[in-house]
């Protein structure tokens, strides 16, 4: 009885770590996809005006932040 109980047990915590990733999956892609985004866009500013790295850094933070939000 206790080997069914831990094979029961662990089938679930199986089960429910895969369903948490597969539900993880879209959320990290669409953070990498604005990241992307983010980073083209600030690269694209970087040109015309003067941004140091740590203002260029700062700048993709709050855009993927903004992103996200909408999303």
């Amino acid at each position: 009885m206790s080997k069914a109980l831990a094979a029961i047990l662990g089938c679930g915590y199986f089960f429910a770590a895969t369903f948490a990733l597969a539900a993880d999956q879209p959320d990290r892609a669409a953070a990498k996809q604005a990241t992307a985004t983010c980073r083209a866009e600030v690269k694209e500013r970087a040109k015309y005006n003067e941004m140091s790295l740590w203002a260029q850094h700062k700048a993709v933070k709050k855009c993927v932040t903004e992103a996200l939000a909408k999303h």
